[in-house]
């Protein structure tokens, strides 16, 4: 068998090392020159470290068109669609002449044209791959029966292998055929009829299904993990590294949390302050070229939903070796920082260490604590208030027992915090308010209840400590001129911003920029100023609206919103791919490797990393996202005919958006209301000339369920009068 059979046939076993091949095939000048000739026909390639087959053809791309790229179809509406481009910043546009027939998730080739409305517009010229397996619904219209893809509602596809079984409001998973024409020739195939879904657990399930995502690890993935773990020694690990085991090193998590990556230990000191933050070691257990670092990199992040998690890492590592847990010794890379008095960084020193977490603190009960003896004193001695006569301590004993070995740790810790945070104020550091939805589960793991999500003290401070580290680890990166894996976030695009504050006009309101002030500082003025206020969620997601998305870089570019020069993300590496990826290129600076050894080894590695983040990433907040829904949906489904008071969040032609204190939004379809023609007001208010009725954003009304769709997270309303 010639020699480059036999490197392809060692290749589709499993990516491998390069210098794994050369010793197998014994280094001739016969293996070079088939390495080379893979190589550039486009069989095999370079990817993190490890060689890789490939089945596209490399050159076919070096021969397309400067104006010609590939890309992936992401969004499809009745009228246009959208396809992401890897060279873009931004999606682009493609009218429905031009979409020949794709759907979401199909690998398309696409030609850009010249266009005055948008910055990037194309046409497909090409799919190269078309998705399988999509899920959609069975519509009725006109007594016939149609799959209605989920990714694009407007589409009733004709069904080609109708069963008796099925009825309208099935999901069905189905292929689709008639691809390369237009929209209008699509048929789906089903390929599996699921029924009805009326719980979130099979909508949930589903929805992974429809994005490809599994829970599971392959067990080559998984013994790989569990050899590596029973490896460790310990004593051998002491000779290479610090031993912090001494020290009152402690965390703060959800009490539910059970992948810890970060713990803290600080004191004063007499310049000020010393503060460490302690993250776990994954790196060392995680190496480039293994089965767990493909499906870490192919996974991106962790995906938290609910009450559950689909992991970055099996839980061997995540939730075992790699987890800080109390009073067990784990090995860690330590940022040890020194702060002025004000709680400026002087210095910083990344080192390797072994740790002894002394406690697992929970946010719910330091907050607890924070209160009672910080800020309760506070408001008492502003207001001259006595306590009332048998008042009952709101901290048990217990608890204070609990807390005894770290107690004065955590008030050197806040103590620092306000001064952090009073920095954070000065600097224009945006603090917007998400309404983010917390998930409560009763035994049956059906949604009791749902609350929106609140940030205590000891939350602000963590947060506040870990963007000290990733600050310092970004800072080391671009000083050294660095490979590495940044976190940016760039100014808003001058489109946005016209668009947004010409929404403020209409309120009333400007985003103003006093003499000496950056625009980071004007946007948290106006995020203060309506903090409480019923324009809250509207300015608040206005703001977000207006901001360009962050994303992962392999160059520095600053952090717009932590108004920030240097910002990476460090913490985290547990469940995020960048920081483990940012571990490995800061290990070698911290063992002495050459510069410029560094930036041959992970030139390559840094930027595939940066993008492979940057999209994972975007997938998993549209996941968590979308169950959310689900799980809102579900909660409200139980009080369908039950009236509520909430806001108009935002209005439509065709209804108002009205959301819940308990961050539940549902639709008042315009069907619904007294409302004749109504005029759709420059996108803050629906207006109906004949009654005079109008819906403004930021106006109280009382609603109620009518109905839920729990596979697609919606709500229905109607208004109460």
């Amino acid at each position: 068998m010639p020699i480059k059979e036999r490197i392809i046939k060692e290749l589709q076993s499993g990516p491998k090392k390069y210098k794994a091949l050369k010793t197998k095939f014994k280094a001739t000048k016969k293996f070079f020159a088939a390495m080379e000739e893979l190589y550039q026909q486009g069989v095999i390639d370079e990817v993190n470290g490890l060689i890789i087959l490939l089945k596209g053809k490399k050159e076919e791309k070096k021969q397309r068109p400067k104006d010609v790229f590939e890309g992936t179809v992401v969004k499809l509406t009745e009228n246009y669609g959208f396809v992401r481009v890897e060279e873009f910043d931004k999606d682009v546009f493609v009218a429905g002449k031009f979409m020949m027939g794709t759907v979401v998730g199909d690998r398309v080739e696409l030609r850009k044209i010249p266009s005055k409305r948008h910055q990037y517009e194309g046409e497909i010229t090409e799919i190269l791959e078309e998705k399988t397996n999509l899920v959609a619904t069975v519509e009725k219209e006109h007594g016939n029966l149609y799959a209605v893809l989920r990714d694009c509602p407007v589409l009733y596809l004709p069904i080609e292998n109708r069963r008796r079984d099925l009825k309208r409001g099935d999901v069905i998973v189905v292929d689709i055929y008639g691809r390369g024409r237009s929209h209008r020739a699509l048929t789906a195939k089903i390929i599996e009829n699921l029924g009805q879904v009326d719980c979130s657990t099979k909508a949930i399930e589903l929805l992974l299904m429809e994005k490809q995502i599994t829970a599971d690890f392959e067990d080559k993935v998984l013994t790989e993990v569990n050899q590596v773990v029973n490896r460790i020694d310990m004593a051998t690990e002491y000779k290479f590294r610090e031993d912090l085991t001494g020290e009152c090193i402690f965390t703060i998590d959800s009490a539910s949390t059970k992948d810890i990556d970060d713990a803290i230990s600080i004191s004063r000191t007499a310049d000020g302050y010393a503060l460490s933050v302690h993250i776990a070691d994954v790196s060392h257990f995680v190496k480039p070229a293994s089965f767990v670092n493909q499906a870490a990199y192919t996974r991106g992040t962790s995906i938290y939903f609910g009450d559950s998690v689909i992991p970055m890492l099996p839980k061997a590592l995540s939730n075992g070796a790699c987890s800080l847990n109390e009073g067990e010794e784990r090995l860690a890379f330590t940022c040890a920082m020194q702060l002025d008095k004000d709680g400026t960084v002087k210095s910083y020193r990344f080192f390797k260490s072994v740790i002894k977490s002394r406690l697992k603190g929970v946010y719910s009960e330091i907050n607890d604590i924070i209160f009672e003896d910080i800020v309760k004193p506070k408001i008492k001695a502003k207001y001259s208030l006595e306590a009332p006569a048998g008042e009952q301590p709101k901290v048990s004993a217990q608890i204070r027992e609990k807390y005894s070995e770290v107690y004065d740790s955590i008030m050197v810790a806040m103590e620092l915090y306000s001064k952090l945070n009073k920095k954070r104020v000065q600097r224009g550091a945006m603090d917007i308010e998400s309404d983010e939805a917390y998930i409560v589960f009763d035994e049956h793991k059906h949604v009791a209840d749902i609350k929106k999500r609140e940030r205590g003290e000891s939350e602000k401070m963590i947060e506040e400590f870990m963007l000290l580290a990733n600050g310092c680890s970004a800072n080391l990166a671009r000083k050294m001129d660095l490979p590495f894996v940044y976190r940016v976030h760039e100014e808003p695009e001058a489109e946005k911003m016209f668009t947004f504050k010409e929404n403020l006009r209409r309120f009333g309101l400007k985003l103003e920029k006093k003499q000496g002030d950056s625009l980071q500082m004007a946007f948290s003025r106006l995020l203060d100023n309506t903090r409480g206020t019923k324009l809250q969620r509207f300015v608040h997601s206005g703001v977000l609206r207006a901001q360009s998305k962050a994303k992962y870089l392999e160059i520095p570019q600053g952090h717009f919103g932590l108004s920030l020069e240097d910002y990476a993300h460090f913490t985290s590496p547990i469940r995020r791919y960048p920081d483990l990826a940012i571990h490995r290129i800061l290990t070698d600076v911290v063992n002495g490797v050459p510069k410029d050894k560094i930036k041959k080894k992970y030139e390559k590695f840094a930027k595939s990393a940066a993008k492979q983040s940057s999209d994972t990433e975007l997938n998993a907040m549209q996941i968590e996202r979308d169950a959310t829904d689900i799980y809102i949906a579900e909660y409200m489904s139980d009080h369908t005919g039950e009236e509520f008071t909430g806001t108009v969040s935002s209005v439509m032609s065709f209804g108002v958006y009205v959301e819940l204190d308990n961050t539940a939004e549902g639709l008042v379809h315009v069907s619904l209301t007294d409302m004749v023609n109504p005029i759709l007001q420059e996108g803050f208010c629906l207006y109906c000339p004949v009654t005079g009725k109008k819906y403004t954003i930021g106006d109280t009304v009382k609603v109620k369920v009518i109905g839920t769709d729990i596979l697609k997270g919606n709500i229905d309303f109607e208004f109460v009068e």
